[in-house]
């Protein structure tokens, strides 16, 4: 997604682009900080047993995982069918921006970051981007079929899990007893290069579960981001009242599965045999959560007293690819890049929660001046270089009057 490609729907799109990126920032903060099954495990992370921060990974997981990730699957949907209606020379050229974002995220999860999600929806959408030309009914009908094929297995799996994992606490089950935790948080606090081996090995296993387990489901929510921008939804084209009601009654039904899910997941103390029931409310949820914070924001976009707010979101969104690589190398740093920090395993979840929301306000911050002087991020700057194998003109001309 370097720039919009048609004229039309850009505010809608970038808006969501930005809201995508900034909550993925701290539905993500748990796995730089903390061993990775910490996020469904949190008792595995320092000073859990304290409120502030039982209170702050139910936020996190309720609000924001997977939610965000939901979104930008979504916002990527969108992209690719506006990038098919772009007329020539500018587009279709799925297969060049998808291949070198692909690329990009294989650098950005085996050297930096294991929980990358451009590459599985690279490659997802390069599957999926086909379906672009299906007519509207088609692609909301197998969209949806695709999601719910794999919330349906998604949720065999949590209960093969919980049958097997009955006996054993749920870390245990998971592959994960104290003796292996432990190995791991040592190698992360040694630095950036001895997190290496760790990261990568996490890496492959995250994109094997991914495309594999929930290829179908991305591809599904890429469908669905194609048909809402052919039905209008991000021309701002719907009714306030449609906009609104329906995102209201997703918000509704989805907060509360959310937030009754992860309730009964501390209450139970995250025994996996208890978890069913709470598990398939979350799954349920979570894209019902998506769906009413994306209508929510296209009702806002078309609120003229909430203009100058949006504007700063839309900024963070013409970035989105820097920002979210940004956000990576600076949460590696500060919990294994740094000599003498080192502070994973270090940060309970409330103060996991905070190191987001500062490097949120830092990286929108920084979005709002860098894109008032330059057309592109650097990051897709160097995207559309490689795509295009054309110079590119980073600095915004400046219109100056005599």
């Amino acid at each position: 997604m370097t720039q919009w490609p048609v004229s039309n729907s850009r505010r809608g799109f970038e808006a969501l682009a930005g809201l995508s990126v900034a909550g993925l920032v701290i539905a993500s903060v748990q796995s730089f900080g903390l061993v990775w099954p910490a996020a469904a495990v949190p008792t595995l992370a320092p000073g859990f047993e304290a409120g502030l921060n039982a209170f702050s990974w139910w936020l996190t997981e309720t609000l924001f995982a997977p939610v965000f990730a939901i979104l930008l699957c979504f916002a990527l949907g969108a992209w690719l069918a506006a990038l098919d209606e772009a007329p020539s020379p500018a587009g279709p050229q799925h297969w060049g921006y998808l291949g070198w974002l692909m690329l990009i995220g294989l650098v950005h999860a085996y050297l930096v970051w294991f929980g990358d999600l451009l590459v599985p929806f690279a490659v997802m959408g390069l599957i999926t981007a086909a379906g672009a030309r299906l007519r509207l009914w088609t692609q909301i009908g197998l969209g949806g079929g695709l999601v719910v094929f794999t919330l349906l297995v998604l949720l065999g799996a949590t209960a093969l899990g919980g049958l097997f994992g009955s006996e054993m606490p749920a870390a245990t089950a998971l592959g994960y007893p104290p003796e292996r935790v432990a190995e791991i948080n040592a190698a992360y606090q040694r630095g950036f290069l001895a997190r290496l081996p760790a990261n990568m090995s996490f890496a492959l296993m995250n994109q094997l579960m991914l495309i594999v387990f929930l290829g179908a489901g991305l591809s599904g929510v890429m469908l669905l981001g194609m048909a809402a921008l052919r039905a209008g939804f991000f021309d701002l084209r719907w009714p306030a009242m449609q906009y609104g009601l329906s995102g209201a009654v997703a918000i509704g039904i989805g907060g509360p599965l959310c937030g009754w899910a992860n309730l009964v997941a501390l209450q139970s103390d995250f025994a996996l045999a208890e978890m069913v029931p709470a598990s398939a409310a979350g799954l349920i949820g979570a894209p019902l959560l998506a769906y009413g914070f994306a209508a929510l924001l296209m009702l806002a976009c078309q609120t003229p007293a909430l203009e100058r707010g949006l504007a700063v979101l839309e900024r963070f969104g013409q970035v989105w690819l820097s920002a979210y690589l940004l956000a990576s190398l600076v949460l590696v740093l500060v919990f294994s890049g740094v000599p003498g920090l080192s502070l994973f395993a270090r940060v309970p979840h409330g103060g996991l929660l905070l190191i987001a929301l500062v490097l949120d306000a830092a990286l929108i911050t920084g979005a709002w001046f860098w894109t008032a002087r330059f057309r592109l991020g650097p990051a897709e700057w160097l995207w559309t270089v490689l795509v295009t194998r054309k110079r590119q003109i980073l600095r915004r001309r400046m219109i100056t009057s005599r």
